[in-house]
């Protein structure tokens, strides 16, 4: 059969536009803290560089904080707190991987919650916990939102489909995000119409729950383990969480890093309806979504900013709680600004 391939970069651009659109029109330039701390994993400097290129590209203005090895967890938060209290900055980001002696779990609610745009502060997961779904005032995680910004713009309907994510033991015990991505948000975004499965690819019936599953996705540090055989014939396919192999180097003489998955793209290719691999699949969407992100939280913080001004009386109190929440109506929310491309329904 002949496989879709999910090409991200076009959706990318959509996504993005729906907050850039409102700052442009406000005159607002979105800024972001960009926060690293040096290690010895190469996707540390994959993902910064191509952070910065992406938000550079969008006219994102980004305070590139990049921390040395020895950087101690204090330093880190101080860091961020700096960036919260900066009234120019609209957003922060810590990038991972970070050092084995630092955890990420330590550093998100450090993060203002009004700042933190990739969805993983406390606060937005409790929210998507306590409602199944997301609330106005939350931030859905990036993985979860490109996934389903992404069905929606290639056809892929989640009615009634069977959802298995397939990761691993070591994984979900060594990374809190993939945990928080796995366990909570997915869960609660998908459709209640949509049962959702997480297997370990240790699980002695791993590969047959991946073969029952309408949509299956792969969240793998091992590359090129899913093969056809792994994969209902039709089913839809999303690899996650690039892995770094090696370098080649490209028509212009550059030495470029080589990313690859969990999914043996050749394999599958030819045997699942659609197929977003790694690189090029979903990853493009999430880095629009992030984007977006950014442009709405300084949407909302610059306008709330002068409603205060003007009139420091006349905001409503539950406006007033969180930067996240609309200061008119004229702004979409975070959590349901992909409608405007055809994605999920609060």
């Amino acid at each position: 059969m002949k496989t879709t391939h999910i090409h991200g970069r076009s959706l990318q651009s959509k996504i993005a536009a729906t907050g850039l659109t409102l700052t442009a029109k406000h005159n607002i330039r979105p800024r972001i803290t960009l926060i690293s701390v040096a290690g010895d994993d190469p996707m540390l400097e994959i993902n910064r560089r191509l952070h910065l290129r992406t938000l550079d590209s969008y006219g994102i203005d980004v305070d590139d904080v990049a921390l040395p090895n020895d950087t101690d967890l204090n330093t880190l938060i101080t860091a961020v707190r700096e960036a919260n209290a900066n009234h120019n900055v609209h957003a922060i980001m810590t990038l991972l991987p970070l050092p084995p002696h630092l955890s990420v779990v330590s550093v998100l609610p450090e993060i203002d919650p009004g700042k933190e745009v990739e969805g993983l502060h406390p606060d937005h997961s409790r929210a998507l916990i306590a409602s199944n779904h997301s609330p106005s005032d939350a931030v859905v995680p990036l993985v979860p939102d490109a996934v389903l910004a992404t069905f929606s713009d290639y056809g892929v309907s989640l009615e009634n489909s069977r959802v298995v994510i397939l990761t691993s033991k070591a994984l979900m015990e060594s990374n809190p995000v993939a945990n928080t991505v796995a366990r909570v948000a997915a869960p609660a975004v998908l459709p209640l119409t949509c049962p959702v499965t997480v297997v370990p690819i240790e699980h002695p019936s791993a590969q047959q729950q991946a073969r029952d599953a309408d949509v299956l996705i792969v969240s793998l540090e091992d590359t090129e383990v899913v093969t056809a055989d792994w994969v209902k014939q039709g089913a839809t396919v999303v690899d996650f969480n690039p892995t770094f192999v090696g370098f080649r180097t490209n028509d212009e003489g550059r030495e470029v890093p080589v990313l690859r998955g969990g999914v043996d793209t050749d394999s599958v290719d030819g045997h699942a309806g659609v197929l977003g691999a790694v690189p090029g699949g979903v990853g493009p969407v999430m880095l629009g979504i992030l984007v977006r992100n950014i442009a709405l939280t300084a949407l909302r913080q610059e306008t709330c900013h002068t409603n205060t001004t003007n009139d420091a009386n006349s905001l409503p109190a539950a406006e007033s709680r969180s930067s996240l929440r609309e200061p008119a109506n004229e702004f979409p929310s975070i959590a349901n600004t992909e409608l405007a491309v055809g994605g999920r329904q609060a």
